[in-house]
């Protein structure tokens, strides 16, 4: 295989989900110049989904009016575990049977071009840093906030993978001992008390105690159909129980904060998705929380931001890999 193309003026980005695969032709400066995308339908298997990659792969750069000589290299954003090095994907959550698959190996032999892959987290956080909120910083933690809790963190102007790619997994930290449970087995993280389908839970919860609550009427009366979206709606109107829940989560989510400022220093924390539509009405708590979470001095140093690439990050996510592999 050859080597990555440093004088190669575009990068092939590709973005592997549940549900939708995405494949971009961009420019080195970021600018997407053609996007391809399909259905996953993961039931197809690995081997079928790879060989769809290829093919929109190939439209992708038909259609920007480039070649595979004129590459630098192949990005690929997928959800983990998986093996950087040697570019092998461990049974993700969301692709059912890829245990073991040869990702790297089998899009150089279908493309013949580079490719390096990267957990979807730290490749967001690398997304961010190059192209959204956390241009300048050389100091990043980057947290994604929506069905789970997941981070990649930038530590001296490098992505920081720790041992066995396994550094980042902010939303596994025990915030409170003996809370609900999360996915990974253990209680209390902070993924099973934050995340969207965490707060919908403890929304429902609540509406045991308060049927009057804003939260049903958005909602019709349905209470399984409250999300962590009907909450903070409800909670601009006003309604006490929700902006409880809002107070609670940010109390939360400051803890978890609190550790990553202690332990990292970092100089900024951007959080996606659910900060991202809240705003104000989730940051303005957890600052004041934060505040008592950390020493002071070190509060004084980070600032808390929402990301700012929005649904373009997947896109800018895969082509952020190889921005960073190019940095040698």
């Amino acid at each position: 295989m050859s080597d990555f193309n440093a004088a190669g003026r575009h990068i092939l980005g590709i973005d592997i989900g549940g549900t939708k695969l995405a494949v971009v032709a961009a420019d080195r400066g970021g600018n997407v110049l053609h996007k391809v995308r399909r259905a996953t339908e993961a039931a197809r298997g690995p081997r079928v989904i790879v060989d769809t990659l290829c093919d929109m792969a190939r439209e992708a750069m038909t259609m920007a009016a480039t070649d595979p000589n004129d590459i630098a290299g192949i990005g690929v954003s997928c959800g983990g575990p998986l093996d950087t090095a040697t570019g092998m994907v461990y049974s993700p959550p969301n692709l059912p049977g890829w245990d073991g698959i040869p990702l790297k190996a089998w899009l150089e032999e279908g493309l013949g071009i580079a490719t390096c892959i990267e957990n979807d987290a730290n490749a967001s956080a690398l997304a961010e840093w190059l192209y959204g909120a956390g241009r300048g910083y050389r100091n990043v933690v980057y947290m994604t906030m929506s069905t789970g809790i997941g981070g990649g963190l930038i530590l001296d102007g490098r992505l920081y993978r720790g041992t066995g790619d396994a550094a980042g997994e902010v939303g596994h930290m025990t915030i409170l001992p003996g809370g609900p449970r999360c996915g990974c087995g253990k209680n209390g993280c902070l993924e099973a008390l934050c995340s969207g389908p965490a707060i919908a839970r403890r929304a429902r919860e609540a509406l045991g105690h308060d049927a009057a609550s804003r939260m049903l009427e958005l909602t019709g009366g349905n209470m399984e159909a409250v999300t962590a979206e009907t909450v903070m709606e409800a909670a601009r109107q006003g309604d006490a129980s929700a902006l409880r829940l809002v107070d609670e989560t940010a109390y939360y989510m400051a803890i978890g904060l609190g550790n990553i400022v202690n332990v990292l220093n970092p100089e900024i924390i951007i959080i996606g998705t659910i900060i991202v539509k809240a705003g104000d009405l989730l940051l303005d708590p957890i600052h004041r929380y934060l505040r008592q979470e950390t020493w002071d001095r070190v509060y004084r140093m980070v600032r808390i931001a929402p990301a700012e690439l929005g649904n373009a990050v997947g896109d800018l996510a895969a082509i952020a890999v190889v921005e960073e592999m190019l940095k040698g």
